[in-house]
């Protein structure tokens, strides 16, 4: 709007850049009075030749000059056009959800007691062999190397899945994550002796690495404005319910008299594998930060000419030989039209050998070290799941051994504190995201949040533990774990807003790598 009040001397000195433009540009005009494409919105002061006087106050701008500024805003923010027909955020939000939900459905389902079975025994009184431990004869120790297995494909794939995505549409690779997960799982159905089981579920986690490491920078490029937290809380929101309904679900098709545990994971597979088709077939998503060269249509904010401006202070629009319209047009987020692309840029681009991705990944994983900000919210992570994973371990077997006249049996000391933990995730989860929403989406009210939600945790989970009375136990027990829950969302949120966006990826893939090595 311009400043119909302002000084002439001022008005000369800012020009008013029609809205297709860009910043890099406007400040390239600037310097170039007279060129052809600079427009003004503003008229210079001259004694013959007086400032308009301003509109009504009720006039509002026309719709088509809203649209245009809408989109010119977008496309200033990295956003690019969105060719999927079925594309909407909310609908993006509701996808991952449910990949989410199905990826935790097997971590419930690979614990529950049904489907890990026991290995049986010798000993009078001892259980039938049950599960594929005892259809395989194998021990607790190499049922536990089975847990190790899908841990050392997610870790592996992480990195990689990120670090393609600097040249491969990421949704795309999503897909492909999730179509070998699927394969995966049929295979541990299929699987006739350990060691093919142990190659399959190494696999699983190679499949689950792409959506971990890609799915949340998609839900915070297209959540809306002052809801970015809760987004987040409802993806999250997905792992404790998962893992949840796969103990029961692994439970009630694993103990089935003509299913058993090979029939649970056969499911899972043909749950998801409507899923993948659907990615597949899909036009592409992009990724703000990220250029996705695999998709034609698609161009990232930097090679649209929105990047940044110069250290010098004047930035060329690398879009100055095209049209506006290559900046902002058709009915999208962006235009069909692509910047050209040199022979040397295509191969940089195609040709890159594994030296140089391997050089580049460890540059890039460098430089998030660069961000304290980054460093501090993993290394906290990584406590904060040390604890959540002692609680989730061994949390049954204390209560049971400190109030065992009040559960009775082990098997009811799981289900009281496993509804309890559901309960408290969701809880939780959802409080955190919805506060951080509430004071402000930034890095220092995520973590804020955090800060209160961690101390309030440990004081209430202490108190819990030194009660002598099993209800007070419990009250204090569920309060503590809410808690801590309500880290979940703004902690991923500080991972995410703490880095620049094209380092997404791999900060989220890096951070998995951390609290899964190390916590």
């Amino acid at each position: 709007v311009a400043h119909f009040d302002a000084p002439a001397s001022i008005l000369r000195a800012v020009p008013r850049v029609d809205a297709r433009g860009c910043d890099r540009g406007a400040q390239h005009l600037q310097a170039r009075p007279h060129h052809p494409r600079r427009r003004t919105r503003t008229r210079r002061a001259h004694p013959a030749r007086p400032l308009r006087a301003p509109p009504p106050a009720g006039l509002q701008k026309s719709r088509a000059k809203a649209e245009i500024w809408d989109r010119a805003r977008m496309a200033s923010d990295g956003f690019v056009r969105v060719e999927a027909a079925w594309f909407t955020p909310s609908r993006l939000l509701l996808l991952f959800c449910l990949m989410s939900l199905l990826i935790y459905l097997d971590r419930g389902t690979m614990s529950s007691a049904a489907v890990s079975g026991n290995p049986g025994g010798d000993a009078p009184g001892s259980p039938p062999p049950s599960g594929l431990q005892g259809e395989f004869g194998i021990s607790y120790y190499q049922y536990g190397w089975l847990q190790a297995a899908f841990m050392i494909g997610l870790l592996c794939g992480s990195p990689v899945f990120s670090a393609l995505a600097k040249r491969a549409n990421p949704f795309r690779l999503i897909a492909v994550g999730l179509g070998t997960w699927t394969v995966a799982t049929m295979a541990c159905a299929t699987s006739p002796n350990y060691p093919s089981l142990f190659l399959a579920r190494t696999f699983v986690g190679v499949g689950e690495a792409s959506f971990c490491a890609l799915a949340a920078p998609f839900i915070d490029d297209f959540a809306p404005r002052g809801k970015k937290a809760t987004w987040l809380a409802c993806f999250y929101l997905c792992i404790p319910l998962g893992v949840a309904l796969g103990f029961m679900y692994g439970g009630v098709v694993g103990g089935a008299p003509r299913m058993g545990w090979r029939w649970a994971f056969a499911l899972e597979s043909a749950a998801m594998l409507p899923v993948v088709m659907f990615c597949v077939s899909s036009a592409p998503i992009p990724m703000r930060g990220v250029s996705a060269s695999s998709s034609s249509s698609h161009v990232s904010s930097d090679d649209a000419g929105l990047g940044t401006m110069t250290a010098g202070g004047e930035g060329s629009c690398e879009s100055d030989a095209e049209s506006d319209d290559d900046v902002v047009g058709g009915d999208g987020y962006g235009s069909d039209r692509r910047p050209r692309e040199t022979s040397r840029r295509r191969h940089r681009r195609l040709g890159i050998s594994s030296k140089t991705a391997a050089r580049e990944f460890l540059r890039d994983a460098a430089e998030l070290t660069r961000h304290p900000i980054y460093v501090a919210t993993v290394a906290g992570y990584v406590a904060y799941t040390a604890v959540i994973g002692v609680y989730a371990v061994w949390g049954p077997k204390a209560a049971y051994a400190v109030f065992s006249t009040d559960l009775n049996t082990p098997s009811r000391a799981d289900l009281v504190l496993g509804l309890v933990t559901v309960v408290a995730g969701a809880g939780g989860t959802a409080i955190g995201g919805v506060a951080v929403d509430r004071l402000g989406d930034s890095v220092g009210n995520a973590l804020a949040v955090c800060a209160v939600s961690g101390a309030a945790g440990f004081i209430l989970l202490e108190t819990a533990f030194v009660s002598t009375s099993f209800p007070v136990f419990l009250a204090f027990f569920l309060l503590g774990e809410t808690a801590a829950f309500v880290t979940q969302a703004p902690i991923n949120a500080v991972v995410l807003w703490s880095v620049p966006p094209g380092a997404r990826p791999l900060a989220c893939s890096m951070t998995t790598v951390a609290i899964h090595a190390l916590g």
